[in-house]
């Protein structure tokens, strides 16, 4: 039995192109992984019925949240374990043995549809124990390569620190450095979440996407590395617009937090989960508590980051 967990993360800077050919959103992205995680544990059973069904030997069991209507073979858990046990096979590895399948336990702590990538997080996490499990010690580049294929974030929460995403938000360097500065925040959910390709499918129709991004850091961006008060000005999220002309309280729900006294306030990714920025632990407490009352927020967690990448436990 192997237990690996992978960071939340924040996108301190998310600029959005126009859809390629592919329908894929080119992206400039710095992202600020989170101490909130999420935990995958992998073992072998011996096989039941279950996993008949979906022609492969793997099942996955989520506890800390909600997602039966979410189709087992979609779950970004189950796509880790199964780029991996194709991994093996390439490699001939022995992967599942016969008679048992590959069982997966997700611990979520990150809140769903809150754009913090829980499920990308999931992923991470599963890649990182289903390695170990088989044994494969995949290299840095080739998990990267597996994790691009899963989706945009998943890269981001394999890595941990502070990194920056080109092409599609997956092509990762990482920036930060020892001698970073933690940065406080007060991450604030919404009764009623958001649908990430609703959000892209609104933006587009509002013609929102830029027709040009950077390919590589942009002057004056190293500044994500500074301290707390550094950051404000330079967050930044284009989807930030259209997430609030979307959802029916996130802007009663922005004005409540903004009246908190955060340092700045932004949307996390596709959102509708908040970031309020603050300038220390003590300071976030503070935000959260003058909070705790405001109907127009469901929840608030105080976290910081950069955080540890996906690791074994």
């Amino acid at each position: 039995m192997i237990t690996a967990s992978a960071p939340g993360k924040l996108n301190l800077i998310l600029l959005v192109g126009k859809p390629d050919q592919l329908g894929y959103h080119p992206l400039y992205s710095i992202f600020e992984t989170l101490n909130i995680r999420e935990r995958a544990t992998v073992r072998f059973r011996p096989q039941r019925d279950e996993s008949a069904r979906i022609g492969m030997p793997i099942v996955v069991h989520t506890l800390g949240a909600d997602l039966s209507d979410l189709e087992p073979t979609k779950h970004l858990a189950f796509r880790a374990a199964r780029a991996l046990i194709l991994e093996a096979a390439k490699l001939a590895i022995p992967a599942v043995p016969d008679g048992h399948v590959l069982e997966i336990e997700i611990e979520k702590s990150i809140p769903v549809a809150g754009g913090m990538a829980g499920g990308s997080a999931d992923a991470a996490a599963t890649l990182v124990a289903v390695d170990r499990l088989l044994g494969l010690n995949l290299d840095r580049e080739r998990m990267h390569e597996i994790a691009r294929g899963l989706g945009a974030d998943v890269p981001a929460c394999l890595e941990g620190g502070i990194s920056l995403g080109v092409g599609y938000g997956d092509h990762m360097t990482r920036l930060d450095q020892p001698d970073t500065p933690e940065h406080y925040w007060v991450m604030c959910t919404m009764r009623q979440g958001l649908s990430t390709p609703a959000v892209f499918k609104e933006f587009d129709a509002a013609g929102r996407g830029r027709s040009k991004l950077p390919t590589s850091l942009r002057e004056g961006d190293w500044r994500v590395l500074e301290g707390a008060e550094q950051l404000v000005g330079l967050l930044e999220n284009d989807l930030q617009e259209t997430a609030l002309s979307m959802h029916p309280t996130l802007g009663q729900a922005w004005k409540v937090i903004e009246e908190a006294g955060p340092l700045a306030v932004l949307l996390s990714g596709s959102g509708p989960t908040v970031a309020a920025l603050a300038t220390s632990l003590e300071h976030a407490r503070q935000i959260e508590q003058r909070l705790a009352e405001a109907p127009e927020v469901e929840n608030t967690l105080v976290v910081s980051g950069p955080a540890q990448p996906a690791k074994v436990e």
